[in-house]
């Protein structure tokens, strides 16, 4: 038996690599232990100042990828949205056209005295046409012995208190558009928060406000959003605007009247609130037959002979997302820029956002 001395005196023998790496070799597991948790320290170490940068980098430039792409879809989304509605007025004009026989004019002066209409055989014609027995002394204050609505009962009162000079509303366009389809404003009035009622079903009256007549033939269209209804030149005859966000340009209308043509007479001079709207006109329709012989200034390099878009029926037309009709020039999109050019030949950007009937999307995507 060994002493105490010589216990004290004892070497622990050294061990080899191998026999330390042993599960059998003494201190293995602590060894083992330590060296696992040596591991998990260094897993969870933190990104260093460079690496978050780099990250920091990368995202922002996906970032700067997607943004563009979504708002891309954001504004075609909404695009779709304004040619949805369109299909939906061409179903109106439709609808009207079953019922009255024609599609609605673009242009028509609606007269309060029977000589107003008398002096306008055209007015006159396009009304007969749509309404055969309508009473041409309607509200006339030199015929009231004879008609017996009396003023302000057969049409709206505001129209008289809004023209009282002339005695006369000019509509055109976006106007007609609007009161066709809708006929004239609820409760006999004017301005915001107000719905077209339709026509009167009294064939002599078909303006009589609800007031007087309550039973009515439309509307053709559902008018209901009152803050897209606007009169945009404050003639009294109001005007609708496309779903696109803050759109301060109406829809344009214009009638081919079966195929008969499209009217430059029709359009109202550069300088109103329609500015361009003459040559958004030219930029739909044929310079050949329906304009004076001259080809405009803006026509393009296409043909001269081009047909007008929708030369049997009508066109509408959204100024789309930049509020501008833009100045055109011949619309064919197998032309370079589809044939938009301005005054001065160079590519028409503003028209190219338009919304039509006649292209199912932008003119120049």
């Amino acid at each position: 038996m060994q002493t105490l001395a010589g216990m004290r005196n004892y070497q622990v023998p050294a061990l080899r690599g191998s026999e330390l790496s042993s599960p059998g070799a003494p201190g293995y597991g602590m060894r083992n232990q330590r060296a696992r948790r040596g591991r998990a320290g260094n897993l969870r170490r933190g990104f260093t100042l460079v690496e978050l940068l780099v990250v920091i980098v990368v995202i922002a430039v996906l970032m700067g990828l997607l943004l563009p792409a979504l708002n891309s879809v954001r504004i075609k989304a909404k695009e779709a949205t304004v040619v949805v509605e369109i299909k939906q007025l061409e179903s109106a004009i439709t609808a009207f056209k079953a019922k009255y026989g024609v599609e609605p004019p673009s242009r028509i002066s609606i007269y309060l005295t029977y000589s107003g209409w008398t002096g306008d055989p055209t007015s006159m014609a396009a009304v007969r046409q749509i309404w055969p027995q309508f009473d041409f002394y309607m509200g006339d204050p030199a015929n009231n012995a004879t008609n017996t609505a009396g003023k302000g009962k057969a049409f709206p009162t505001y129209w008289s208190s809004l023209n009282s000079g002339s005695q006369v509303l000019n509509i055109n366009s976006g106007e007609c558009l609007f009161f066709f389809l809708g006929g004239v404003m609820q409760d006999n009035a004017s301005g915001p928060n107000q719905v077209p009622t339709g026509f009167s079903k009294n064939p002599q009256y078909p303006f009589a406000p609800t007031s007087f007549v309550s039973n009515r033939e439309g509307p053709f269209f559902e008018f209901n959003d009152v803050a897209r209804i606007k009169d945009i030149d404050t003639s009294g005859m109001n005007e609708w605007y496309d779903p696109l966000p803050d759109q301060s340009k109406p829809y344009l209308y214009f009638s081919s009247y079966g195929g008969r043509g499209y009217s430059v007479s029709e359009l109202p001079v550069t300088g109103t609130n329609y500015t361009y709207l003459h040559d958004v006109y030219r930029m739909a329709a044929s310079v050949s037959g329906n304009y004076p012989p001259s080809a405009p200034s803006n026509a393009g390099s296409g043909s001269q002979t081009l047909p007008a878009q929708k030369a049997q029926s009508f066109q509408i037309i959204s100024p789309g997302y930049d509020q501008d009709y833009g100045q055109g020039g011949i619309f064919n999109p197998k032309l370079p820029n589809a044939g938009l050019n301005d005054s001065s030949g160079k590519p028409d950007l503003a028209a190219y956002d338009n919304l039509t009937n006649f292209n199912g999307g932008r003119l120049n995507p």
